[in-house]
């Protein structure tokens, strides 16, 4: 299929640079935050991309990571025909076809075919007029999005430790010796003793520690309160804190077993643009100083 300036290029969907070369594209499912290439039938596959496979070994298509990218955008096209705009839902070799965007009823009802909703027209490419493209840009949301949940860790609870001025993953308790296991390659280098149950671990004694704290996220949706248990496909999972089972039900929350098998709890993934007062809380795990 050609759009309506003649290229042969989808004239409504996703389309992204890679390398210089325009693919049809769309979200990699399953491979987030990556994009998927879509070669149409017979053209060359994109250099130096994997193929991923479908259960059936087809190709489903080829992930790249968004900084791979020299562009990704949604496109629509509109034209007009007789002065009256319309929207490309299709385009062949002579023809071009859209839905109608204006108010004009009665030119509708002469001229075009009633659907469901509004009216549809096929008209000759010789009498299309202002064929224009329309792009909205997803690369760069996508970036952001996974930058700001790369720097908030995505939003997962998690213990740290400062040690010399530098943050590392730390364990949630003392072990039997009352030292806390810290995780970090250049730890290798420091004086701190590996941990004899776990070699990827350094133990420091709290004393030699600048802080040891605990931190998680909550939020707000639909009004309810949730903590935040971490992300998928760059949305914000959490789990509901309230006591509200009509909230529970009316809002079809996804029951999930709770990681102490006590009971169970309900979550929710959504949109971070879709939530409110996304807050991060820390707890203080060092032992008070004495004197």
């Amino acid at each position: 299929m050609t759009d309506p300036a003649g290229r042969r290029y989808q004239v409504k969907g996703e389309l992204a640079a890679f390398r210089g070369v325009l693919f049809p594209a769309r979200t990699a499912a399953g491979l987030w935050p990556y994009v998927e290439l879509l070669p149409e039938p017979g053209a060359a596959a994109p250099e130096g991309v994997e193929p991923r496979r479908a259960a059936d070994g087809s190709v489903a298509g080829y992930p790249v990571a968004p900084e791979q990218l020299e562009a990704w955008y949604a496109v629509h096209w509109t034209f007009h025909w007789r002065g009256e705009p319309f929207e490309c839902t299709g385009a062949t070799d002579t023809t071009i076809a859209g839905t109608y965007l204006g108010t004009d009823q009665e030119f509708a009802k002469a001229h075009l075919k009633r659907r469901v909703i509004g009216y549809r027209g096929e008209f000759p490419r010789a009498e299309v007029t202002d064929p224009t493209e329309h792009r909205e840009d997803l690369l760069g949301p996508r970036t952001a999005l996974a930058r700001r949940l790369a720097e908030a860790g995505h939003f997962r609870p998690a213990v740290q430790a400062t040690y010399r001025g530098r943050t590392y993953p730390a364990a949630a308790e003392p072990d039997a010796t009352g030292r806390i296991g810290l995780t970090g390659a250049d730890l290798a280098h420091s004086d701190l003793p590996v941990d004899p149950q776990d070699p990827t671990r350094h133990l420091a004694a709290p004393a030699q520690l600048d802080a040891w704290y605990r931190t998680h996220w909550t939020f707000h949706w639909q009004g309810g309160p949730f903590q935040a248990v971490g992300t998928s496909e760059g949305r914000i999972k959490g789990v509901y804190t309230g006591a509200d089972w009509g909230f529970v039900d009316g809002l079809q929350l996804t029951q999930e077993p709770a990681p102490d098998g006590a009971r169970p709890h309900y979550t929710v993934e959504v949109a971070l643009d879709e939530v409110t007062d996304l807050e991060q809380h820390r707890t203080d795990l060092l032992p008070p100083l004495t004197d």
